[in-house]
């Protein structure tokens, strides 16, 4: 029997976590499992509203904004793994959004603060303006932990400082939405090491763009016929891109591409679980 479930494939993700050291996982369960209760309430939950976070401009230089940069992760035996990620407008201002599974190790750990960093406008082989910046705390759904094909999306807190300037102060942010529905246009920014991305130099060292219509089911959007690539994980799917702000608003960061279905997907965010997250950098 064939199963086309957009999970059933977890391709890209393969690279961070192998099958068999997924099931590794089990011996965590029971350190999260009052955690995943309260997720697994929050998961079928009608919202009477959804939260929208406006992007906001750079403080510094309102004319130059670079939310979105290389999130590295540093294997320790010589190699390295990068994912993408965005600055997100918050009140902390110090906060990022990428994908869970780019944070966590094979055995279902996550990885050292110390072997993490990012890059906001890393381009063409070099780091963005600010250079590279440590990683200060790590949040990941707990059901993430124990099942990797559940909420793999996750937010990091940046250790900038510059004075009383926070991140985005200096790089601009998306802001955030939970009500995008079918058939969106959508922009995605990333660094794919391999994939289809059209007009893209494919090194894992270029800033790549994917535009066109973002479908949607009961657990993920998904962009047909598209692999998005090595190395796009995390990368905000973008919707009411400004390009004269290079700015607009994250509604799901990319997971993974899907061999079977020959689709990029990206889960659908519980509102309950991003904002608990948020809550834990906060």
């Amino acid at each position: 029997m064939v199963i086309t479930s957009r999970a059933s494939v977890i391709s890209q993700r393969s690279a961070f976590r192998t099958q068999e050291r997924i099931k590794e996982t089990a011996i965590f369960k029971t350190k999260h499992e009052r955690n995943i209760e309260n997720e697994k309430r929050s998961k079928h939950k009608i919202y009477s509203r959804n939260i929208v976070m406006e992007p906001v401009l750079s403080q510094v230089n309102p004319n130059f904004n670079f939310p979105i940069g290389r999130f590295l992760i540093n294997l320790r035996n010589g190699s390295a793994l990068h994912c993408t990620a965005s600055v997100i407008n918050t009140e902390n201002g110090n906060i990022g959004l990428t994908a869970a599974h780019c944070l966590i190790k094979g055995n279902g750990t996550t990885y050292d603060l110390q072997d993490l960093s990012f890059s906001p406008g890393y381009d063409n082989g070099k780091e963005g303006p600010l250079g590279t910046i440590n990683i200060e705390k790590l949040a990941v759904p707990y059901s993430n932990l124990v099942d990797p094909n559940e909420n793999d999306y996750a937010l990091v807190k940046f250790a900038f400082t510059e004075g009383n300037a926070r991140l985005q102060d200096y790089t601009g942010a998306l802001g955030c939405r939970f009500d995008i529905g079918n058939y969106t246009l959508t922009n995605v920014f990333g660094y794919p090491g391999s994939g289809n991305m059209e007009n893209c130099n494919i090194t894992g060292k270029h800033l790549c763009e994917w535009q066109g219509n973002v479908q949607k089911d009961n657990d993920f959007y998904f962009i047909d016929d598209v692999n998005l690539g090595m190395g796009v994980s995390g990368a905000a799917l973008i919707f009411q891109h400004n390009r004269d702000e290079n700015l607009g608003y994250a509604y799901a960061s990319h997971e993974t591409y899907v061999d079977e279905t020959d689709e990029s997907i990206a889960p659908i965010w519980d509102e309950l679980i991003f904002l608990d997250l948020l809550l834990r950098l906060s």
